[in-house]
């Protein structure tokens, strides 16, 4: 009955630090949009990273090189990851007929580099811009993306995350893309909440700006350099650091989206992926380690509670904070789907609520205990 009773008020401890946690969220999610003002158009360097993404980089390049922004203001940076397939063909194809678009392949460069990381410091380092905009190949962007972000790049501004989505607004998903979609906006939600507060915790690569002047301060990636991911998240901890101000645009003309949604294995993958940076936090950014604790063990209680059958003998505590917990992410969801415009995902939110626990838990201890396939390739 001690292990019970231990196993529920550290429960309730977590819970209430989650409650906490997701207050402070909502508190940002209302603040008001930040009002972006500047008026210059400094030179911007897209930079896109793509591994075998012949069936995607075409419509990414046809969209980042239709843009209001001055054609003189900008470069399109595309960077062959040693694709097996077409990828570098259609790349070659998109530079010869524009003139601000340059293909590059990683060759002997940066071999230290895991991943996503060497292809994007090969295009970094030839970028002529002030500033570095990202976006993954597989990503489609509004004709205003550029300008949009380009607005928010004020004298003491040195990061912008954007919002990015699976899917745009009326396509037609089946239930397991919806829940997809439902999850990668609570991520976005939570990164936007906590970055309007001044604390910004998560960013994506498929949508992220930032000086490179201020990613030279930091010396790059080479601090992250054997991190399997962390292109975006880890990044962010790096540049944050700085005497400088991030933002988080909510303006539709920045928003990105990918038509990809993944397969359950796929899915199982990512999301592992994402989760192995865990630890890399506990030294970059305690809080946000903390954060992350806290929702594991919530959700890890939560399941153990139900497993052992012990609702009824502890006064239905481990019922209330269940109760706490859904309250909580359905108010964030709610506003994250009105801010962005995705109020069509609203309805897998119960099927979501009741994953979630099995879901985080196998993720966080299958990330910790073996690695993941990703591109092909094989991360331990």
């Amino acid at each position: 009955m001690q292990i019970i009773d231990l196993l529920v008020w550290v429960l309730l401890s977590c819970s209430i630090l989650y409650a906490i946690s997701t207050l402070l969220i909502l508190i940002g999610l209302h603040l008001p949009i930040s009002r972006v003002t500047n008026a210059s158009q400094p030179f911007i360097s897209v930079v896109i990273a793509a591994r075998n993404e012949a069936d995607y980089i075409g419509e990414c390049l046809e969209g980042v090189t239709n843009q209001t922004y001055p054609k003189n203001r900008y470069e399109v940076i595309a960077v062959d990851d040693n694709s097996d397939d077409d990828t570098a063909e259609i790349i070659s194809q998109y530079e010869s007929e524009h003139s601000n678009v340059t293909g590059l392949a990683v060759a002997n460069d940066y071999p230290e580099m895991a991943a996503k990381k060497r292809p994007m410091s090969v295009g970094i380092l030839a970028a002529q811009g002030e500033i570095i905009l990202t976006t993954d190949a597989d990503c489609q962007v509004t004709g205003r993306w550029i300008e949009g972000f380009a607005k928010h790049f004020e004298e003491d501004v040195g990061t912008v995350i954007g919002f990015s989505q699976t899917k745009t607004p009326g396509a037609r998903l089946g239930y397991f893309e919806r829940l997809q979609g439902l999850d990668f906006l609570t991520l976005m939600a939570a990164s936007a909440g906590s970055t309007k507060l001044g604390i910004p915790l998560a960013a994506t690569g498929q949508n992220l700006a930032y000086r490179k002047s201020l990613f030279d301060s930091v010396g790059g990636f080479s601090s992250i350099a054997d991190r399997p991911s962390g292109d975006d998240v880890l990044l962010l901890q790096l540049l944050s650091k700085q005497d400088c101000r991030t933002l988080f645009a909510e303006d539709p003309d920045t928003f990105v989206s990918t038509w990809r949604t993944e397969s359950p294995l796929e899915f199982w993958q990512q999301r592992r992926r994402w989760a192995s940076n865990a630890f890399a936090q506990l030294k970059l950014n305690p809080a946000f380690f903390a954060y992350t604790l806290v929702v594991f063990l919530v959700n890890l209680l939560l399941l153990l509670t139900l497993v052992l059958g012990i609702y009824r003998e502890t006064s239905g505590i481990p019922f209330a904070c269940w109760v706490l917990k859904a309250m909580g992410d359905l108010l964030v969801i709610s506003k994250g789907t009105r801010l962005f415009n995705r109020r069509d995902l609203i309805s897998a939110f119960p099927i979501w609520e009741f994953v979630q626990p099995p879901y985080i838990v196998f993720v966080a201890l299958t990330s910790l205990f073996t690695g993941f396939t990703w591109k092909s390739r094989r991360h331990c």
